[in-house]
């Protein structure tokens, strides 16, 4: 082996079979360390809690590290937290006992966790004869037929005489070369299974990586409690590194939290990078041997990573779940949890303590659903499709929220250059519509940009129209919509970027108008009937023939005889039409002779560096009331700028 125990690959196998079948013993017969160091566990006899336990071995490029888990049934609890994330297995069975209650249910768990290989340990064969050892052998052939370990080879060994040793550690050797490297996500995650204290360190956490790397001097989060932490130290096999990764035994000194804060169960990892849970959307298995149906709403146990939490399962199909029969669930947690898509879980009734399932998590932060929704249900089938639905459905989950290729890489817990390509692929079939940044025609580039499903962005930009509509309809006066009024109906539910994203949509397709502070639908023109029209061109004619010194408004509706409210919705409609002009709330102008004076003040400015409201004023012959709300309303629409006591072209 070249390198140090910290850079070398580690192929962690768990322990599993029936109590006193001789898992502890055959370890340490492989290692010469007995994996039982409490001292309860020395006066029982039993284990009790979690053994970690290296294998050296020089020759070998792979270093074996067992996780040896107890087999007492009231302890498959802690067994299943040893278990989550192993690399391979070795299914131990005394040959003097045969197949029992624990090695049938831990055989369960390893199958409902995905373990894909593994090893058998045909222990004690020292208390038995050949022909008792070849029984047992095909019972267990017969027993892991068409499983992972239908393949497997069963291996004769006695801890006591050493018989077997060595070919247990050869099929182990050549079991270990046959481990897959686990998928990475690169993003830093590591359940813990050990919580304890070092004199003149403080707090340890120990576990195995499951993506990602740490190094010292890093910050990093305990979920579900999202407690800050910094990472002071680590060790693999008990010696110093700088940094630890994926599939390696890590043992990590934290500062900045309390041992009391910690427990099994936790799970560290980048800062944000989970978020806590209390409800879980899965793919659902029940065991063929479990002796009934499991009932919507039924309280249970389910174990995930390392931690178990109490549920509520919610069939969301189905009234109740038989033997051997899969579907989709909604658990209900009782305490929040942490967890990402693809996590494998097993499910435990809550009493008596009984294997009966487990599956995969399709969703870690799902909305309440309600059962039997057809929308729902496919969502559901989406996410355990390949990579490409999942990530849409991933989108369409997030509805008016748009997300980044980084965004769904967290969510999702994958590798972000494989979301990348799938974000790409999906915006290039027009199944996502970039929020900000993107040009018309160009293509997007995904870890800059922020997307929706079209479905979502269809969903507002129908809204938005509607909004419009409905506007309009209402004030039946006016033709423009006061871009306020727009923000506050959509930004209760998406953020400006994506507000101002879906406008400019809608105007580039000239579906909308926006011009300044005012949107319309394009194409829209107010109607008045006929008598409405007669008596709006009397009131333009009284403001266009006033000229330059127009009359107050209240003047012009005594004479045209009018009552307020229907002059005020005929003044509505004339300014909205861009007929007349309000400068203030007492200069009301036409748009012909306002636009005179623009045309004044413009050849005035290129002649002269400025105005100022005299100037205007003796030029155009009115009193300094107009010329001042002429020369403010010229600064308000950008066409001049006050500087001092002049006016000067912007």
């Amino acid at each position: 082996m070249t390198g140090t125990f910290a850079e070398t690959k580690q192929v962690i196998i768990g322990t599993a079979g029936h109590i006193d079948h001789g898992k502890t013993s055959l370890v340490k017969a492989l290692t010469g360390i007995d994996a039982d160091t409490l001292a309860e566990e020395k006066r029982r006899g039993i284990t009790i809690e979690l053994g970690f336990v290296f294998m050296e071995d020089p020759t070998q490029d792979r270093q074996i590290v067992f996780i040896d888990v107890p087999g007492h049934e009231k302890l498959v609890k802690t067994m299943v937290a040893g278990a989550s994330n192993i690399d391979a297995a070795m299914l131990v069975i005394a040959a003097d006992d045969g197949i029992n209650a624990q090695t049938i249910e831990h055989f369960d768990i390893l199958q409902l966790l995905g373990i894909r290989t593994g090893m058998i340990a045909l222990t004690k064969v020292d208390l038995v004869d050949p022909d008792r050892i070849e029984h047992v052998r095909g019972a267990i052939r017969e027993f892991v037929a068409g499983s992972f370990l239908s393949e497997a080879p069963i291996v004769p060994v006695s801890s006591v005489t050493g018989e077997g040793v060595d070919e247990i550690r050869s099929a182990l050797q050549s079991l270990a070369k046959k481990v897959c490297d686990r998928e990475d996500s690169g993003v830093f995650r590591m359940p813990i299974d050990r919580v304890f204290t070092m004199p003149g360190f403080g707090v340890v956490v120990a576990g195995t990586v499951l993506s990602g790397k740490v190094r010292i001097g890093e910050r990093i989060e305990v979920f579900p409690e999202q407690i800050p932490a910094k990472v002071r130290g680590i060790q693999i096999h008990n010696e110093t590194t700088q940094e630890s990764s994926i599939g390696r035994r890590t043992a990590i000194n934290l500062q900045d939290v309390k041992k009391e804060q910690l427990r099994r169960g936790q799970c560290i990892g980048e800062p944000g990078s989970l978020s806590p849970t209390t409800r879980l959307d899965a793919q659902l298995f029940v065991l063929k041997s479990v002796g009934r149906e499991l009932k919507n709403r039924d309280r249970l146990r389910i174990h995930i990573g390392t931690d178990e939490v109490i549920c509520r399962v919610v069939l969301l199909n189905r009234e109740a779940l038989a033997p051997g029969e899969t579907a989709p669930a909604q658990f209900v947690l009782e305490s929040p949890t942490a967890a990402l898509p693809k996590d494998r879980f097993i499910l435990r009734t809550f009493s008596p303590l009984q294997t009966i399932g487990g599956g995969q998590i399709l969703d870690a932060s799902p909305t309440k659903h309600k059962r039997f929704e057809v929308h729902t249900l496919d969502g559901l089938k989406r996410l355990e499709g390949d990579l490409m639905d999942s990530v849409e459905q991933t989108f369409l989950k997030g509805g008016a929220k748009p997300q980044s290729a980084a965004e769904i890489s967290r969510t999702l817990g994958a590798k972000d250059e494989e979301i990348r390509v799938a974000v790409e692929r999906l915006h290039g079939e027009g199944q996502l519509v970039p929020v900000g940044g993107a040009l018309p025609g160009k293509a997007a580039v995904s870890g800059e940009l922020r997307y929706l499903h079209v479905a979502s962005y269809d969903a507002l930009t129908r809204e938005a129209l509607d909004a419009i509509q409905a506007y309009l309809r209402k004030n039946s006066y006016r033709m423009w919509m006061p871009l306020a009024d727009l923000q506050s109906q959509l930004l209760k539910e998406i953020d400006r970027q994506t507000f101002e994203t879906v406008l400019a949509n809608l105007c580039r397709e000239e579906k909308v108008v926006r011009k300044g502070s005012r949107v319309s639908l394009m194409g829209y023109q107010l109607r008045l009937n006929p008598g409405e029209e007669e008596k709006a061109r009397r009131i333009e004619k009284a403001f266009r023939d006033a000229g330059l010194a127009p009359p107050l408004e209240e003047e012009v509706r005594s004479e045209a005889g009018l009552s307020p409210d229907a002059f005020r919705n005929l003044m509505t409609c004339l300014v909205e039409q861009e007929r007349l002009v309000r400068l203030s709330e007492k200069v009301t102008y036409h748009s012909d002779n306002l636009k005179m004076v623009q045309d004044l003040v413009a050849r005035h400015l290129r002649e002269n560096p400025s105005i100022a409201v005299g100037e205007l004023r003796d030029k155009l012959g009115v009193s300094r009331k107009y010329a001042l709300a002429l020369l403010e309303y010229f600064d308000n629409i950008a066409f001049t700028k006050r500087q001092g006591d002049k006016h000067v072209a912007r």
